[in-house]
C-alpha cells in the first residue's frame, strides 16, 4: 500500500480574457416577427397589470426562457434602462418542469423600464419587418454586427440591436409571477417572498398583515398560519416566491429490536476529537454519558420519555460505534460529543430549528464536524432549497465547519424512493444514504437530485435493515435499528478523524470521502440513491492506496478567474505516461436561496491532464474556457461537466489492457486549472478554498511513487506523506495536558 501525498507549491492566478464580439444567436437560429409580437403582447399585459393593480409593490415580471439558460444568454438589453444591469434585478429562478426543464426567471423592474422595453421591442419589430422581410437569422445578424448591413431609419446602434435580437430569441414570454400553492392551506406555511427592495414593515403593511403576529427567519421568509397565508395570497399572490409546510422531524425507519442487555464499558474520555450532534434529547443515564457534553434546548415541561431515544442512539454510534458493531470498526477510535437536544420526537417548528442551529454553530466555533440526523417526511421542492438546508449552506460558507446530514427515510410503503426531505437538500453538507452490505439501496431510501440537477445524496454507508440491524444504545438500552440516521454518524466519524486527527482541511477531507466512494468506474444508474457510492469501512482504506497508485491532494484559494499549476511532473515509461487518472474537486460556495434553481453563486470548473500547446488536455475532454472553444449549451455544460455543482469527480476509468498515454514533445508536465465564474454581480467566490484529490493508476501495475516524489521535489513542490501513525502521535502530543510545577 502507498500513503497518500500532500503536494504544497505555488498556484498561479490568471484573469479572464475580455469577451469579444457582438451578441449572437445560434448558427441555425431564426427570429420571426411573430415571436416579437407575442413578447410585445405579453409585456403590454404585464404593464397593464401593474398600472391597474395599485399594490404599491415594485413591478415583478417573470421571463420564460426557451431552455436551461446560461448567464450570458439572459436578457441583457431589455430592462437595462432601470439603472442596474438586468442580472442585478433577478429575484428568483425556477424550472418549468422536472422532465423538460426551462428557466423561468423573475425580475424586479421599475414600471418606467418596462415601458422603455416595450418601445424597444416595437422599434425592433419595425426594423425586422421593414429591412429583413419579417425574420432575421444568424448570418443576417452577423452582417449587421460587422457593419456589412447598415440599419436604416433608426437610432438603434448595431450592438444594441444585436443584444435585443438575442434577448428576443432566448425569451419565450413575459408574465406575472404566480405561486405554486393555492390560497387554501390547512397547515402553517413557511413562505419566501420575492425581494422587492421594500423594508419588512412596508412589505407587511402592503400585504395586508400589518396587525398580524408571526415568526420570520428573515425579512422575506415568514411563518404564516393558514388565515394569514390566505390574506397574503389575496392581496399579493405575485409576491410569493415559494412556500412549504412547516418542517417536521421524522422518526427513523424502524425495525427496532431490543437486545439482551449486557454490561458495556468505555474508557474515560481524555482529549479525543469532538463531534457536534444536533438531534432529539440525550439520556444521561447511559454507560457512555461521560463522553457527551449535553445541552438541552427544549422546555422541561414538554419533555416525554420517547424524546430521548433517537438522539441518544445517534450519539452512541459516534462515541462507541465500533464496540456496538465490531464488523463496522473504522479504526477511528472514540469521539467525544457535544450534543444539542433541539427537538422532540414528532413535529417541531422550522423557525425554532433555524434559530437554534444558527446560535449553536456560531457559539461553538471549535467544532468542525456536525451530525444532523433529523429530517422532514415532506419531499423537497424541485424549484427551491428548503429553509433549513439553506441555513446549513450559509453557515458552512461562513464558518470552517462541515455538516453530515442523514438522507431522510421513506416510511410510506406506497411510494418507492421519493425525493429526499429537508435538510438533505443541503449542497455544502455531506448527505448520507443507507445501503445493504451487498451495496444495494435500502427500501427506505429517498432519492435526489436536488433542484432537478444537483447530485444528492453524496455517499452511502450501512444503516441497518430487517436482516442486519444497526446496533445502537438508546434510552431503552441496546437495540437494533435501521435508518439513514444511523448511516450518517459513520461518515461524521471519518470526517472528524480526517480533519481533527489528520489535520486536513475540510475541502480535502470531503474530497477524500467522495473519491473513496466513487472509485474508478462510477455507476451513474444508482447515483440518485447511493450518491458516488459506498465509503470504505476502514479509515486506512481512505488514507492509503494500492501500490500501483499514486494518490495526492492539493489545496488552493480562488482569487481570480483561473487558479493553475502547469508543473505536475508525472513519471514516464518509454516516453509515454503509463497512467490513467481521476480527480475530485470540492469547495463550499456561497448560495442564494432567493435565486431558486440557480442556487450556487460560484462555479469552479476543474481541468487536469497532460499539457499540450500550453493548455491542459483534460482527462474528461473538458475544453470550457480554452481559446477557440465553441461555447456549450448550458444544459450540456451542466450534464457533461456538472457546471454549478460544488462537487466535481472526473475519471478516465480503468479498463482491461489500458495503454500508456502519449507524452507531447513540447512539455513533460501535467497541469491543474480551476476556473471560477460568478452568477451574481458580487464576487462571492473570491477567497473560497478548494481541495482536489488526484489519483494516478499505473497501467503496468508498477509502484512509481518514489519516482513521482523525486520529480515533484525537483520541480518546486514540497511533498509530505500523510502518515496515520505519525499524525495520531502528533495529535495526542498536541492535546496532552501540561501540568506546571508550583
Amino acid at each position: 500500500m502507498n500513503q497518500i501525498l500532500k503536494l504544497s507549491g505555488r498556484f498561479l492566478h490568471g484573469t479572464k480574457s475580455p469577451m469579444k464580439g457582438a451578441a449572437q444567436i445560434p448558427i441555425n437560429g431564426i427570429l420571426n416577427i411573430s415571436k416579437i409580437e407575442k413578447l410585445i403582447d405579453d409585456l403590454e399585459a404585464v404593464i397593464d397589470f401593474w398600472e391597474n393593480h395599485k399594490s404599491g409593490f415594485p413591478p415583478l415580471v417573470a421571463v420564460q426562457y426557451i431552455s436551461v439558460i446560461a448567464k450570458s444568454n439572459r436578457v441583457s438589453k431589455l430592462f437595462s434602462s432601470s439603472g442596474k444591469s438586468p442580472n442585478s434585478c433577478i429575484v428568483g429562478a425556477k424550472f418549468s418542469s422536472e422532465l423538460n426543464p426551462r428557466h423561468i426567471i423573475t425580475y424586479c423592474v421599475p414600471l418606467k423600464a418596462l415601458k422603455v422595453s416595450l418601445e424597444t421591442l416595437e422599434d425592433t419589430m419595425e426594423i425586422i419587418t421593414r429591412q429583413f422581410e419579417g425574420m432575421i437569422d444568424y448570418e443576417a445578424l452577423m452582417k449587421v454586427s460587422k457593419g456589412e448591413t447598415r440599419l436604416q431609419k433608426t437610432d438603434t446602434s448595431k450592438s444594441a440591436f444585436a443584444e435585443i435580437i438575442k434577448d428576443c430569441f432566448y425569451s419565450e414570454g413575459f408574465s406575472i409571477p404566480e405561486p405554486e400553492n393555492n390560497a387554501t392551506m390547512k397547515e402553517a406555511q413557511i413562505v419566501s417572498l420575492f425581494d422587492t427592495g421594500l423594508s419588512f414593515e412596508a412589505t407587511v403593511e402592503k400585504a395586508g398583515l400589518r396587525n398580524e403576529h408571526f415568526s420570520r427567519a428573515s425579512d422575506t421568509t415568514w411563518l404564516l398560519n393558514p388565515r394569514q397565508y390566505a390574506i397574503l395570497y389575496s392581496n399579493a399572490p405575485f409576491l410569493i416566491s415559494m412556500s412549504l409546510n412547516d418542517w417536521s422531524q421524522v422518526a427513523p425507519f424502524e425495525s427496532s429490536q431490543i437486545l439482551k442487555t449486557e454490561k458495556l464499558t468505555v474508557p474515560k474520555p481524555h482529549n479525543e476529537p469532538v463531534i457536534g450532534v444536533i438531534d432529539t434529547l440525550f439520556c444521561t443515564d447511559v454507560y457512555f454519558s461521560d463522553w457527551v457534553d449535553y445541552r438541552c434546548m427544549v422546555e422541561n415541561d414538554l419533555i416525554e420519555e420517547q424524546d430521548f431515544c433517537h438522539g441518544t442512539a445517534v450519539s452512541s454510534l459516534i462515541v462507541d460505534g465500533p464496540q456496538l458493531n465490531p464488523y463496522l470498526d473504522d479504526g477511528c477510535g472514540h469521539f467525544r460529543v457535544r450534543h444539542f437536544g433541539i427537538a422532540k420526537t414528532g413535529r417541531t417548528s422550522i423557525m425554532k430549528v433555524i434559530k437554534d442551529i444558527r446560535m449553536i454553530v456560531s457559539s461553538n466555533p471549535d467544532i468542525k464536524v456536525w451530525n444532523l440526523s433529523l429530517g422532514s417526511e415532506i419531499e423537497t421542492s424541485i424549484n427551491c432549497i428548503s429553509p433549513v438546508a439553506a441555513v446549513l449552506d450559509e453557515l458552512q460558507f461562513e464558518h470552517d465547519a462541515i455538516f453530515v446530514v442523514a438522507g431522510t427515510n421513506n416510511n410510506d410503503k406506497k411510494i418507492k424512493f421519493p425525493r429526499v426531505g429537508s435538510p438533505a437538500d443541503s449542497l455544502n453538507s455531506v448527505v448520507v444514504n443507507s445501503i445493504s452490505f451487498s451495496g444495494k439501496p435500502e427500501k427506505y431510501s429517498r432519492s435526489g437530485p436536488v433542484l432537478c440537477f444537483f447530485n444528492k445524496p453524496d455517499v452511502s454507508a450501512f444503516g441497518g435493515n430487517d436482516e442486519d440491524g444497526m446496533t445502537v444504545y438508546s434510552s431503552n438500552g441496546r437495540q437494533k435499528k435501521s435508518g439513514t440516521s444511523y448511516a450518517a454518524p459513520w461518515i461524521a466519524r471519518k470526517l472528524a478523524y480526517l480533519i481533527q486527527v489528520m489535520n486536513l482541511p475540510r475541502e480535502v477531507a470531503k474530497a477524500l470521502i467522495i473519491d473513496s466512494a466513487a472509485g474508478w468506474n462510477t455507476d451513474g444508474t444508482l447515483q440518485n440513491l447511493i450518491g458516488f457510492g459506498k465509503v470504505p469501512t476502514r479509515i486506512s482504506d481512505i488514507l492509503n492506496t494500492p501500490s500501483n497508485e499514486i494518490k495526492f491532494f492539493v489545496q488552493g484559494v480562488s482569487e481570480t478567474y483561473d487558479t493553475y499549476a502547469y508543473n505536475i511532473p508525472v513519471p514516464k515509461w518509454k516516453d509515454k505516461y503509463p497512467f490513467v487518472a481521476k480527480a475530485t474537486l470540492c469547495y463550499f460556495p456561497k448560495s442564494a436561496r432567493k435565486q431558486g434553481v440557480d442556487y450556487t453563486c460560484t462555479e469552479m470548473d476543474v481541468h487536469f491532464g497532460r499539457l499540450h500547446n500550453n493548455k491542459i488536455k483534460s482527462i474528461d475532454n473538458n475544453q470550457q474556457g480554452d481559446p477557440g472553444f465553441i461555447k456549450l449549451y448550458e444544459a450540456d455544460a451542466r450534464k457533461n461537466y456538472r457546471k454549478w455543482d460544488n462537487v466535481k469527480h472526473i475519471t478516465e476509468g480503468i479498463v482491461d489492457n489500458a495503454k500508456p498515454r502519449k507524452a507531447y514533445p513540447e512539455s513533460s508536465f501535467w497541469g491543474i486549472s480551476v476556473k471560477a465564474k460568478e452568477r451574481l454581480e458580487e464576487k462571492s467566490g473570491k477567497g473560497v478554498h478548494f481541495g482536489i484529490v488526484i489519483t494516478l493508476s499505473e497501467v503496468n501495475n508498477k509502484n512509481r511513487i518514489d519516482e513521482f516524489i523525486k520529480l515533484c521535489e525537483a520541480n518546486s513542490w514540497f511533498v509530505s506523506k500523510v502518515d496515520i501513525q505519525a499524525m495520531v502521535q502528533n495529535y495526542q502530543e498536541a492535546q496532552a495536558t501540561i501540568k506546571f510545577d508550583d
